[in-house]
């Protein structure tokens, strides 16, 4: 698949590599719980747009922390054209909705935890990482094939990376202050 040949920034990722993305079988129920971590409330797609809107905000008088922003919105992406492949290899529409009791429930810019302060942009940041590792493991524990499970666990350690970065910046930006 084409995501096997992006490259990501290397010190916002877990510097493993990805797991090959194939299946056992195509399998709708799985797509669409691949479907929520692409495109639901706590998914790729809302911290994208999270962490493009708070680089872009901060970028004045955060300039050291911005790329940071940037580069875990890099590695984001990436989890997110994984997660469309995965969707498509599985049968499933990789649109930005989730299935939901047979209708299709649109992405919304309200998912957008967007901020104010350094404060506030780097706890909702640090809270939204966290919200995507428990649901990540929750639909992990809801899959019989082994080969999505690696896909998602290697997702994870890119997530936990990224809660240990901006735990840092927070550290130093807002802790220490």
């Amino acid at each position: 698949m084409r995501s096997d040949l992006k490259e990501v920034p290397v010190q916002f990722n877990a510097d493993l590599p990805y797991p090959k993305i194939e299946v056992d079988t195509e399998n709708l129920q799985y797509a669409n719980l691949i479907q929520i971590n692409y495109a639901g409330m706590v998914s790729e797609f809302s911290a994208i747009t999270q962490y493009t809107y708070h680089e872009i905000k901060l970028f004045e008088d955060y300039a050291d922390v911005t790329p940071t922003l940037m580069g875990i919105a890099e590695v984001e992406m990436h989890h997110m054209q994984i997660l469309g492949e995965l969707i498509v290899v599985l049968g499933g529409d990789p649109g930005y909705w989730i299935n939901k009791k047979n209708k299709k429930l649109n992405w919304s810019p309200n998912f957008v935890q967007y901020g104010t302060t350094l404060k506030e942009m780097l706890t909702y940041d640090i809270e939204s990482e966290k919200a995507a590792i428990a649901q990540y493991r929750k639909t992990a524990n809801q899959i019989q094939d082994e080969n999505i499970i690696a896909i998602i666990n290697r997702i994870i350690l890119d997530e936990e990376h990224h809660l240990k970065l901006l735990n840092g910046l927070y550290e130093k930006y807002i802790t220490s202050k």
